[in-house]
């Protein structure tokens, strides 16, 4: 599978499988990739099985580089259409940290609470 992760001027990055472990076609991709006109460095981040290309702005586009890795490096390329995004996160994590905090603080006193007053109830019964 491949995917469209991120892309402003002067850097794109994609993911695919062929980029999670050492082989000769992530070698010879990689290789491609830094021969394309305009493209300045790559950063392979081998656990996420991604790449992420930086590239000269003046000397291509990003959908000429696009284009380009479509081409050149078919076992790397993208999506025509980018994979869509939810534009809102999950509920359970729309809570601020502030409000996580708080609540693990809370629980902690509650809890540290309890067990001192059934502490001080069982010593004075004694």
């Amino acid at each position: 599978m491949n995917e469209y992760l991120h892309h402003v001027p002067g850097r794109v990055r994609v993911r695919a499988r062929l980029f999670r472990s050492e082989s000769l076609e992530r070698t010879q991709a990689l290789r491609r990739l830094r021969a394309i006109s305009g493209v300045r460095d790559l950063r392979l981040n081998e656990k996420a099985g991604s790449v992420t290309v930086f590239y000269d702005t003046s000397e291509i586009t990003g959908e000429t580089l696009l284009e380009t890795l479509r081409r050149e490096c078919p076992q790397a390329t993208i999506p025509a259409e980018p994979v869509a995004r939810p534009t809102t996160l999950p509920r359970t994590y729309q809570r601020p940290i502030a409000a996580e905090i708080g609540k693990v603080a809370l629980n902690m006193l509650v809890s540290k609470g309890v067990s001192y007053s059934l502490s001080t109830l069982l010593r004075t019964r004694i």
